[in-house]
């Protein structure tokens, strides 16, 4: 019958011996003996020994134990070995690329010392071993575990428990005067069973910790989070002083209203410069503006349940709009005379290119001129970061903090968005022409804050049909278009107000019959109808980043 058997089954550990000492200080130093029969199959090299490196104290806090191996031997002899950590224990390898003589009955010897082990309870101290692990694929025919306490102990104070996880009777335990405790197994352990040890002794066996050791021994539990805690205050600290040191207050006052842009300045590039980053209400605000000059057509057609934009070239001379962005944007988007393009997925590439055309001439105007990125002191910041997160995570790979460490590893992301969006700072020359943006802001706006008809004020240019189209593009831009048609209609009437809307010679396809529907089709719709377009999967992308054909801006306000 034994002759049957396969091969692999003759595998096994033939006997486990675990010696434990335990010092007054708490310390154990170890000695394993395990004595095999290697077939070639479960035992190719050496062996596998798991190490437990967590526990929980009696007040539930996570108690992480240290592992100092002295030494590895087989037959006697030094062998080679490596220690890594897997999870939440370390896993000792024996042996190297040379194979075990096979069939051979080695005996291994290892001797290791650990930390941390006792756990400290108010009554009494505990001593928890996981001392024949459940590491080894074969059975485990004999073994033993014998505890030596510094001191002898009676044995009426001490209580030990032997678990292997299987049913049935299957350790002894003796205890001795002596100081030491002895489990012995009284039948074979099957693969993956092991044999957890448990010796509650009185107060006063072992030293517990000092307040020194404690202060210690948290410190190590914490280094990571303590390091990801000083990296997100210093990244904070720095991006704080860099932001008071390159962000120039705003001028003291109320900024006078200004009726007209400045001059040669796009609709997208005063939004560009008042946001310092790009996004589609740019691309509608600059296409609105070439509509209001005879260079472009906007028409609303059906698609599906929806209904779509067409824009169509009307004639050619891009090279006659007056700013760069506005002329690399119709050429990128429309390059004919009789160029049409539908906003549908279907031209996601052309619309997503003609945005990062039109986002790449205003970053070239504006960026260093008007306003800079300092992308020296992002630089600075992101460094922080890296210097902070990599070693607190290194250190709290396996401590109980990597959780908190992780979180905190992770706040450093908005704080450096936040810091990249903040940190972009206008020119001297960016300040002025913000004001002037902000003045037309205003002046536009005013009349559904106050009430007041534009045209009232001696120095108001009067709201006419043409300043009112004229100016739409850049009411667009700056998020007023609602309050800039409410100004028109509180002027001319509300009649008069319609009539214009629906005599508009470059919009087409929809019958205006209200004022406000119109006011948020040239800009929400218009904008998201871009954005969605251009990016059907992501409609953000970085602060004033250059969108990319698969990343093109938002269209939010």
């Amino acid at each position: 019958m034994c002759l049957a058997l396969p091969a692999w089954a003759q595998e096994r550990i033939l006997r486990h011996d675990v010696d434990v000492h335990v010092r007054a200080d708490g310390r154990l130093d170890v000695t394993e003996r395990i004595e095999l029969r290697a077939e070639g199959r479960t035992f190719r090299h050496g062996i596998v020994r798991d190490f437990p490196q967590r526990a929980r104290d009696p007040q539930g806090a996570t108690v992480v134990s240290t592992l100092q191996m002295l030494d590895v031997l087989r037959d006697g002899r030094v062998e080679p070995w490596r220690i890594e950590r897997t999870g939440r224990v370390m896993r000792l390898h024996t042996g190297d690329a040379r194979h075990l003589q096979v069939p051979s009955q080695p005996v291994y010897t290892l001797q290791y010392r650990t930390t941390r082990q006792p756990l400290f309870g108010e009554t009494q101290d505990v001593l928890s071993l996981d001392a024949i692990g459940r590491d080894h694929a074969v059975p485990v025919e004999q073994g033993t575990v014998t505890v030596t306490l510094p001191r002898a102990v009676a044995v009426d104070r001490l209580e030990a428990q032997g678990v292997t996880g299987t049913t049935g009777r299957d350790v002894h335990v003796a205890l001795s005067a002596a100081g030491t405790a002895r489990w012995t197994l009284t039948r074979p352990l099957p693969p993956h069973a092991g044999l957890h040890v448990r010796l509650a002794l009185p107060k006063g066996v072992i030293d517990p910790p000092t307040p020194r050791q404690r202060a210690m021994w948290w410190l190590q539990d914490q280094a990571g989070l303590l390091v990801a805690l000083a990296g997100l205050l210093l990244l904070a600290l720095y991006c704080l002083l860099r932001w008071r040191r390159v962000r120039h207050p705003q001028a003291a006052g109320t900024v006078p209203e200004c009726h007209e842009p400045p001059a040669g300045f796009s609709p997208a590039g005063l939004r560009y410069l008042r946001r310092m980053r790009y996004d589609a209400r740019c691309c509608a605000a600059d296409l609105l503006a070439a509509a209001v000059d005879d260079h472009l057509r906007l028409r609303r057609i059906p698609q599906g349940a929806r209904t779509g934009w067409r824009i169509e070239r009307t004639r050619e001379g891009a090279h006659t709009l007056p700013t760069m962005e506005q002329r690399a944007l119709l050429t990128a988007l429309l390059p004919g005379p009789d160029a049409t393009v539908d906003l549908r997925s279907r031209e996601q590439a052309r619309i997503a290119q003609a945005c990062k055309v039109h986002a790449l001439a205003l970053r070239k105007r504006f960026v260093p001129a008007l306003f800079r990125a300092h992308g020296g002191s992002i630089l600075g910041a992101l460094a922080i970061a890296i210097a902070a997160a990599v070693p607190a995570l290194w250190l709290a790979w396996h401590a109980p903090s990597l959780a908190a460490t992780v979180a905190v590893v992770v706040l450093m992301a908005p704080v450096l968005l936040a810091f990249a969006l903040l940190v972009r700072a206008p020119t001297a020359e960016g300040r002025r022409l913000l004001a002037d943006a902000e003045g037309l802001r205003r002046h536009m706006a005013i009349a559904a804050k106050t009430g007041r008809r534009h045209g009232d004020a001696p120095a108001t240019p009067p709201l006419d049909a043409a300043r009112y189209l004229r100016l739409l593009p850049y009411a667009v831009a700056l998020d007023v278009e609602d309050a800039w048609t409410k100004a028109f209609a509180a002027t001319v009437g509300d009649g008069q107000a319609l009539e214009t809307v629906a005599g508009i010679p470059w919009y087409r396809g929809i019958v205006v019959t209200d004022l406000a529907r119109f006011s948020r089709s040239m800009g929400d719709s218009l904008a998201a109808r871009i954005a969605a377009v251009a990016s059907p999967t992501k409609t953000k992308n970085a602060a004033g980043s250059t969108p990319s054909p698969t990343e093109p801006p938002q269209p939010s306000r």
